[in-house]
């Protein structure tokens, strides 16, 4: 389950993302009612999470370069 890791997150939002739109794209719901209803809440939720892990992933990248530069150099401030 290596090859999971880091992507289970953008993986939950997709299916968010396709749970959302699929009420639209069905019939189910007119836009109107999509713009106005939980439907559309739970699209940026999803995109919110997208967002976030991006720069979670992005920060552990730059703290992981920052600890290995202060361990092989302590004294180059």
């Amino acid at each position: 389950m290596d090859w999971l890791k880091g992507k289970k997150t953008y993986i939950i939002s997709a299916l968010m993302v396709v749970t959302s739109l699929a009420h639209l794209i069905t019939g189910d719901l007119t836009l109107v009612q999509f713009l106005n209803g939980e439907q559309m809440i739970n699209l940026f939720e999803a995109f919110g999470f997208t967002t976030l892990r991006a720069g979670i992933q992005k920060n552990q990248k730059d703290i992981t370069s920052e600890i290995i530069k202060n361990i092989h150099f302590p004294h180059a401030g």
